[in-house]
């Protein structure tokens, strides 16, 4: 991993007010998307030992859906969401999360205002390798995806 990347994820966590341990405590949204190929697959955005969703915190002003949508294009610049499953969402503590198709490829953004890189890189993965490699705690978020991709 390039020493510059690390010293600036570094600098987003210390130089700022979010922090890992108070995240949970506060309100976020994002979106599971998925793309059709042969079967479904999961965009999987690659950060600290983990795949992640596009997600963030909701900002004055916003509510939870154009938070999701907003972060969705700000991490991965995917703009052309299909809600085909509704406007529903699963909520793990204070995060809400909708389920998204898209036809558009990821394009990881490097982020202005905090000047890094949010995600080392993207992916489009199966079920069984998001499930496996993503974080804990947006596994019921993953699997909440699959059943409602299935029906």
């Amino acid at each position: 991993m390039n020493k510059t990347y690390l010293l600036s994820l570094w600098e987003l966590f210390v130089g700022s007010n979010w922090q890992w341990e108070t995240a949970p405590q506060t309100t976020g949204a994002g979106i599971v998307v998925v793309r059709k190929f042969k079967n479904w697959k999961y965009l999987g955005l690659w950060a600290y030992g983990g795949f992640d969703i596009p997600k963030g915190h909701v900002e004055s002003g916003d509510d939870i859906f154009e938070t999701a949508t907003r972060e969705t294009k700000e991490e991965a610049g995917i703009d052309e969401l299909n809600f085909n499953w509704g406007r529903e969402y699963i909520r793990i503590d204070n995060l809400f999360v909708y389920i998204a198709s898209t036809e558009q490829d990821f394009n990881i953004n490097f982020n202005k205002e905090e000047n890094i890189f949010e995600h080392e890189f993207a992916k489009w993965l199966n079920y069984d390798e998001m499930y496996k490699k993503t974080y804990d705690y947006l596994r019921p978020a993953i699997n909440w995806a699959k059943k409602r991709t299935e029906n």
